[in-house]
């Protein structure tokens, strides 16, 4: 199940998390450790649809409660604190899955910081969307771009901190598609990933036997891309192990090194390995070069924000304290997910009437975790709303995340945005007002035999928003009589 072997001294510093959470634990005199946090993003298979679905008659949770209670992140929780600590709350699992999410959704989600409030910072990431990457009908463009970019939000969530988030690449077994087995395989390679696979163990034994629905339920619940309750303990226990594994390895390493000196390792750290290249045409040395000098860029120019942001105090901001220092990169933004205060139809509905100056015929609509889910939807020709957002920091960027469908519903959707920012100085000249205006457009359906969420960023006109300015924002349903949006986001970046 181990696809590639997580490096020496980001283990060490997980096992340090945990180890200062453990003795704080014992002794309460010590300063506060929090526990070492795990956050998980994924799809609906992630998210725990089905994962109540047994062969042997035992009673799954509610629907509202599946993602709590029966979902591998869940699971895996579990099994940290209750085999390694007595019960204890030694580590947090956060699982932020959403139906319908591919790599593209991940990284949005990580980027913009669209997190539950007061979130602790995470010290792992682990990606689970090979489901839905697995749909999309350019693969290349899924595999080599929105993952490779995925592990880059991830890493930016701790800009200047070597090593932290471990950034996990974790195959579920949710069918036979094994073109994105390579695509994991080849992303946890080129950065130095810890990778697992769960279909590694139990995809020969199930294909062998496919016929045989006996069989296979034993091992995953039920066919299809949702697998039921054993898929979802296979899946824990998968990834439980890996990390036993991983920490067997370092605790073996400390105990037989001669050294009585802090253990260098000679490894690159994975933060520094530039863009993912299928093949080493080029000048890569040059590239990871580049890649280093833009990270040491962001640290400083995040540090700098932060500081301005705090009226000028000068501030040293340690790797540790970098995440929970900087500010959110976004104006506003929000996108549905049920551990967050975007979950509900009511949630969505007072989120756009944060913003929300007319409407005509889009509703805020749908459920936490069944269908539908909740989102902003048309459900009739021409509906439209318009949005007035008034600028708190530099706005460069407007990002939609759509719903797309291959139903009869979304067939010719098509969604028209117009957005106009009006300056801080409030120039009313015809020839500002064109050329600080544009229009974009977005379609609702795909042929792919699946419904996904998938993001459509924008840079906005002019160059963007100035803080102080405000942007004004035209939405409508040009063609088709249905749509779905599960976020907007105006951000810096």
């Amino acid at each position: 199940s181990a696809i590639h072997p997580p490096g020496l001294e980001v283990m060490m510093k997980v096992l340090e998390i945990i180890s200062k959470r453990v003795n704080y634990l014992q002794h309460i005199s010590l300063s506060a450790a929090p526990p070492l946090h795990i956050l998980v993003t994924g799809g609906s298979l992630t998210s725990g649809m089905a994962c109540g679905v047994n062969h042997v008659g035992l009673k799954g949770p509610h629907w509202t409660r599946q993602y709590a209670e029966c979902a591998w992140p869940a699971r895996l929780e579990h099994l940290f604190n209750q085999v390694l600590f007595n019960g204890e709350e030694v580590v947090k699992v956060s699982n932020l899955a959403v139906g319908g999410a591919n790599s593209e959704i991940g990284k949005v989600l990580l980027e913009y910081q669209l997190f539950p409030d007061s979130f602790q910072p995470p010290d792992i990431v682990i990606w689970s969307h090979a489901a839905n990457d697995a749909q999309e009908k350019d693969k290349a463009r899924a595999y080599f771009e929105s993952i490779p970019g995925f592990v880059h939000a991830a890493h930016n969530l701790r800009t200047c901190d070597d090593h932290l988030p471990l950034v996990v690449m974790n195959e579920e077994f949710f069918g036979q598609h094994n073109d994105v087995s390579g695509a994991i395989y080849k992303a946890s390679n080129w950065f130095g990933l810890m990778g697992i696979s769960q279909r590694n163990i139990i995809s020969h034994k199930i294909f062998e036997n496919f016929d045989n629905d006996d069989y296979v339920n034993r091992i995953i619940g039920q066919k299809g891309v949702h697998p039921g309750m054993g898929g979802h303990i296979g899946a824990s226990w998968t990834v439980f192990y890996n990390f036993i594994s991983a920490f067997t390895d370092v605790c073996d390493y400390t105990r037989i090194s001669s050294s009585l000196t802090p253990i260098k390792s000679t490894d690159v750290t994975a933060k520094s390995i530039g863009p993912y290249k299928e093949n080493d045409y080029g000048d890569v040395s040059s590239e990871w070069k580049t890649h280093k000098d833009k990270i040491r860029e962001m640290c400083l120019s995040e540090e700098a924000f932060t500081s301005s942001s705090n009226n000028g105090t000068a501030a040293t901001i340690s790797s540790n304290q970098h995440y929970q220092k900087q500010l959110s990169p976004c104006t506003y933004a929000f996108m549905v997910n049920k551990m967050t205060s975007v979950s509900t139809s009511a949630d969505v509905n007072k989120k756009m009437n944060e913003v929300l100056t007319s409407n005509t015929g889009w509703k805020a609509e749908g459920f936490p975790v069944r269908q539908p889910r909740a989102g902003f939807y048309a459900k009739e020709t021409n509906a439209h709303f318009s949005l007035k957002i008034d600028v708190s920091m530099e706005t460069k960027y407007m990002t939609i995340m759509p719903m797309k469908s291959y139903g009869d519903n979304f067939k010719d959707t098509n969604l028209e945005v117009d957005v106009r920012i009006q300056s801080k100085g409030g120039s009313t000249s015809a020839e500002s007002a064109k050329s600080k205006s544009s229009k974009y457009e977005v379609t609702g359906y795909h042929e792919t035999k699946t419904s996904i969420h998938i993001p459509h960023k924008f840079a906005l006109p002019d160059g963007g928003a100035k803080k102080g300015d405000i942007i004004v924002a035209n939405f409508r349903l040009v063609s088709g009589s249905y749509f779905k949006i599960a976020g907007l986001a105006f951000c810096r970046y």
